[in-house]
């Protein structure tokens, strides 16, 4: 089950926490069984690290101002032809 940024950008920033806080927690068990060698799937923590990372992208857009990285960029690049 993997998280997808195009369906986290419709949560509210408080239920982004709380997705980031169960993650989080999911990551520390997984982490946890590796070492007492009783996690047989080990492509679990790494998918959860990205699962961690999408959230994390999409709580800090949501801060910024709601806009994606790449919108941001094409929004400068914009400006700064119509200024020229």
């Amino acid at each position: 089950m993997s998280l997808e940024a195009k369906d986290l950008r419709g949560n509210d920033p408080e239920e982004l926490r709380r997705t980031l806080r169960k993650l989080e927690e999911d990551l520390f068990k997984h982490k946890l069984k590796k070492t007492t060698s009783q996690l047989e799937n080990t492509m679990l923590i790494r998918s959860t690290r990205r699962d961690i990372a999408r959230v994390q992208t999409v709580l800090a857009e949501r801060l910024r101002g709601g806009q994606p990285a790449a919108a941001t960029q094409t929004a400068a690049k914009q400006t700064e032809s119509k200024e020229t």
